[in-house]
């Protein structure tokens, strides 16, 4: 189900969590911290990589990049900026892990145009993919990733409950290529929604 190349950045991403979720305090078990960030992220690529098979597209995660620094076309950098690698673990560790910015993975979409015109009864209308098809599934892996703070509330493992919650909402940010982008722009009254119940989250958490 996963690429290679996804894979090794889904590996990295859960390397960079632990870490980030390990300070500022790295005393703390470290084989715990790192199953609490395996068990977010696969939870949310993992069920994402589900999703996008009913919406008849066919995604693959890799580190949030960075390509644009202007609005004109001509406005790229030559070489995507690793951000996801760069801006979490430094930030992080400069602050001494009081800020825990989890912004690490993106994903890109490929058509399933057989698989669509099949669902669609042949439509060449149907064949693209829309705003609302990268939405959606983006949507799942929210939503996923609430379910697991409710596990980890109902197990008495406040760690994936907290991390699982902090994970969904810097993803849930309409900035760049992240998840929360094409949530925004695809169904913005699911984003509304998403947003509402995860702050409610938070501060259930935070008191």
């Amino acid at each position: 189900m996963l690429t290679k190349r996804e894979i090794i950045w889904t590996i990295i991403a859960i390397l960079i969590m632990g870490f980030i979720i390990s300070l500022p305090k790295l005393s703390i078990s470290s084989s715990y911290t790192f199953l609490i960030a395996t068990i977010i992220i696969l939870t949310s690529v993992l069920v994402k990589k589900i999703a996008a098979n009913y919406y008849s597209i066919k995604i693959e995660h890799k580190i949030w990049e960075f390509k644009r620094w202007g609005w004109h076309e001509r406005s790229k950098f030559k070489r995507p900026i690793p951000i996801g690698l760069i801006l979490p673990f430094f930030i992080s560790l400069l602050s001494l892990g009081i800020i825990k910015i989890l912004t690490l993975l993106q994903f890109d979409a490929k058509n399933l145009p057989k698989k669509r015109a099949l669902k669609k009864r042949g439509a060449y209308r149907y064949s693209k993919i829309n705003e609302s098809d990268l939405a959606f599934t983006a949507a799942w892996g929210f939503w996923a990733l609430i379910v697991l703070a409710i596990i980890g509330y109902f197990l008495k493992q406040p760690e994936l409950t907290k991390y699982s919650i902090y994970y969904g909402i810097w993803n849930l940010i309409p900035i760049s290529n992240l998840d929360g982008t094409k949530l925004f722009f695809g169904s913005l009254i699911n984003w509304i929604l998403l947003a509402i119940i995860y702050l409610v989250c938070m501060v259930v958490i935070l008191v």
